[in-house]
């Protein structure tokens, strides 16, 4: 019985330490451009380094239900680090696709300054049509970094 209490507590031990690293992030080339899937509300996904700006995410959440036909209020944030050793200007595009690959809409974000070594977690405001949040299953995510 104390065998089993040891294991379990090295295994639990093992993964809260685990939880606690850093993601890896994957470093690319600059700008950054990927089709991903997509599904309102929820995060997409990236881990990436672009020249020292790490972007974990973006998320495009819809101030409503979205509807056919109708616009809807949406916030979107941008989650990342700096560890570049200067300020970064960063530029986001997410272009909403259908099954199809066919674009839906393009939805541009306002250029916005991270600081070195620094958390960012950036939001801004866009309107999207319902006829877009309801179609699209894929994304086209473009984030550019400059300096």
């Amino acid at each position: 019985m104390h065998r089993v209490a040891v294991v379990l507590l090295v295994v639990l031990a093992a993964g809260v330490a685990a939880a606690q690293q850093p993601g890896s992030y994957t470093p690319v080339e600059n700008p950054y451009q990927a089709d991903l899937a997509f599904t309102s509300g929820r995060p997409i996904n990236l881990f990436v380094e672009i020249d020292g700006v790490r972007v974990d995410g973006i998320v495009l959440v819809p101030g409503g239900d979205p509807r056919a036909g109708e616009q809807v209020d949406c916030q979107i944030q941008v989650l990342g680090t700096s560890v570049a050793d200067k300020r970064a200007t960063v530029n986001a595009v997410i272009l909403l696709e259908d099954a199809d690959d066919k674009p839906l809409e393009r939805v541009t974000l306002d250029a916005f300054r991270v600081k070195p070594g620094k958390p960012f977690d950036e939001k801004q405001k866009r309107v999207v049509s319902g006829d877009a949040l309801l179609g699209a299953t894929k994304v086209y995510v473009l984030v550019q970094v400059g300096f």
